[in-house]
């Protein structure tokens, strides 16, 4: 038997005293791990100081990887620990940030909020934010992609999340909620008002406050089964011992999803957006393919499971463009790893867009081809946990059916009103190996099929559709 190592013995680069790798993260972002990747391989150390919360960590690269830290060893790990960084926006009570029996009963608890007849409930809400949305983008010469995506998915979940129908609610929590994501970037965790962090901190008591609010309506009017939104969903959960959430566990868990729900699906947008806007072979595809579904009828929810080209372009975003950089863990037990014992008091995260693009598991892995997910490729099951863009195993991604629908509706929607270029082109910065520095830089002009008789593909839409959509604008 061979002995373990010690993980102090994992390849590593240079690090400074007290600080590690800290500010070549800062700089480099992800550009940092893909680089000590292709330096060391599939296993590899990274260092921060202590007194940023974390320590030595083994960053492990490949399906292998990913199944052991995300399934096999997860009892041996914390993600509440791991995440820590998250807990100044979504608290501990947040299923994400649980660990062993008590993740394992709250996901049971909340799995009802995300079955799929509740979450089919909220087409109609998804589609009319979304028209409502983009009606004015193609009269603009220019929109910041990643700003108006952000925008987008956030009104989406305060709507179907917190009910709210108000547009100066939407947008007054919208702006609360930017603010309290860009305090993540603050270095003084002081909540004070003149630092980043406070500001945030002080932004999420607004939205507490307005949680509570909406929560003690509805106890007064007594209608609390009859809303089928999430935060009515989460009021009327009842355990196997008749244990109810407490006021504070909804108002966390609400918050939690808002964060989880916008900041993935905004991104990935984005992304999906840029591509396809550098791709109008892959935008005609896709408007076939519509046709091919929805003949002469709107859009509706059924449609949705016929479009396995548009399916495809997802997962393909998914797995170029993962939502999350890094999933990381605290390791709480001992775990052994391609012959290194790792201890208790290290970390252990895994890199989706490493995996991603391992040439053994998807070909020519810098190429945008969503064909490699159609049979008889299907790249992605070759090995389980090769596509992560929205984790796996016991903390895999409680809404991403709800995430699918509304992405689909967004892309289904704006494909059928309009064309679109975005810059940068692909040209110019492809293969992109530092999107969540670059995505805030992607600029898309959008033109009006319906402006548009000269567009090849403005025979395939129907006129209908677009009447109304022009109509809407209008109003």
């Amino acid at each position: 038997m061979t002995e373990l190592q010690s993980a102090d013995k994992m390849p590593r680069s240079f690090s400074l005293p007290l600080i590690g790798n800290t500010i070549e993260v800062i700089v480099k972002q992800e550009l940092f791990y893909l680089q000590q990747y292709q330096k060391h391989g599939n296993i590899f150390q990274v260092s921060f100081p202590a007194v940023m919360g974390y320590g030595k960590v083994a960053c492990l690269v490949g399906p292998a990887a990913n199944k052991l830290v995300l399934k096999d060893q997860a009892d041996k790990l914390s993600s509440r620990i791991g995440n820590k960084a998250l807990e100044p926006i979504v608290s501990n009570d947040l299923v994400l940030l649980q660990d062993g029996e008590e993740h394992r009963a709250n996901r049971k608890l909340i799995l009802p909020v995300f079955h799929h007849q509740v979450i089919a409930a909220y087409f109609d809400t998804i589609q009319d934010v979304v028209t409502e949305t983009v009606t004015n983008w193609g009269t603009q010469s220019t929109i910041n992609l990643n700003a108006e995506m952000r925008k987008l998915t956030l009104a989406i979940a305060v709507r179907t999340f917190l009910g709210s129908n108000k547009t100066e609610e939407i947008d007054r929590i919208s702006n609360y909620y930017t603010t309290l994501i860009n305090s993540l970037n603050g270095m003084i965790k002081w909540d004070v008002p003149f630092t980043l962090y406070g500001r945030g901190q002080a932004a999420r008591r607004k939205i507490v406050e307005y949680v509570r609010e909406i929560i003690q309506e509805r106890i007064t009017l007594g209608n609390i089964n009859e809303s089928k939104d999430v935060i009515g969903l989460l009021m009327s959960i009842v355990d196997e011992d008749g244990q109810k959430f407490t006021e504070t566990q909804i108002i966390n868990q609400a918050i939690g999803f808002l964060f989880a729900a916008h900041e993935t699906t905004s991104s990935l947008m984005s992304w999906l957006m840029f591509e396809l806007g550098n791709r109008p072979e892959w935008r005609h595809k896709l408007r076939e393919e519509q046709q091919q579904v929805l003949g002469s009828e709107p859009l509706k929810l059924q449609h949705l499971r016929q479009l396995p080209q548009m399916s495809n372009v997802l997962k393909e975003g998914e797995r170029l463009y993962p939502p999350a950089s890094a999933l990381s863990r605290a390791v709480v037990e001992d775990i052994e790893y391609a012959g290194y014992k790792i201890p208790a008091g290290w970390y252990v995260a895994v890199f989706p867009a490493l995996t991603h693009q391992l040439p053994e598991i998807y070909r020519e892995p810098d190429l945008f081809d969503p064909d490699r997910f159609s049979p008889p490729r299907e790249e992605d099951k070759q090995q389980p946990f090769s596509l992560i863009g929205f984790g796996g195993g016991v903390h895999g991604c409680l809404g991403i059916e709800f995430a699918n629908m509304e992405m689909k509706i967004i892309l289904s929607t704006l494909l059928q009103h309009y064309d679109w270029t975005v810059n940068p082109t692909t040209a110019e910065i492809s293969p992109v190996r530092r999107p969540f520095t670059m995505q805030n830089k992607l600029q898309a002009t959008f033109v009006s099929l319906a402006q548009n008789p000269d567009f090849t593909d403005s025979k395939n839409l129907k006129t209908d559709t677009k009447k109304s959509f022009r109509d809407s604008a209008s109003v």
